[in-house]
Order: structure tokens, then C-alpha cells, then sequence
């Protein structure tokens, strides 16, 4: 293998584990989203939804509209 097929697959290697990382953070946020809803189902207070999920009041209300 020569320096420039090493540096390619370097770049490759990295771009890759970049998107795995994107890829699981944005799956973690999906499951977030799923499990507020339920909480915006089951009526419980946006204060408390917002607490423990560490959203806004604003993006829970967004997500509230959104589910009616």
C-alpha cells in the first residue's frame, strides 16, 4: 500500500466512524422523542416531561401539537 491509498483509507476509516457516531446519536434521539410522546399521552406535565428529558417546553409543545 502506498502513502496515498493509506491517507485514503485513513479518511475513509474516519468519515465512516463519523457516521456511525451521527447515526446512534440521532437513533438515541428518536428513542427520546418516542418516550415523550407516551409521557404527552399519558398527560403527565410539561415541566416534568422537560426535567427529565432535557427538552424545552417549546420542543414539547411542538411535539404536543404534532400528536393531536
Amino acid at each position: 500500500m502506498n502513502k496515498a491509498e493509506a491517507i485514503s483509507n485513513a479518511v475513509m476509516s474516519t468519515k465512516l466512524n463519523q457516521g456511525r457516531r451521527e447515526g446512534i446519536k440521532e437513533g438515541r434521539e428518536l428513542e427520546k422523542i418516542d418516550f415523550v410522546r407516551a409521557m404527552l399521552e399519558d398527560g403527565l406535565p410539561l415541566e416534568v416531561i422537560s426535567k427529565y428529558s432535557k427538552l424545552s417546553i417549546e420542543r414539547l409543545e411542538e411535539l404536543k401539537k404534532e400528536n393531536e
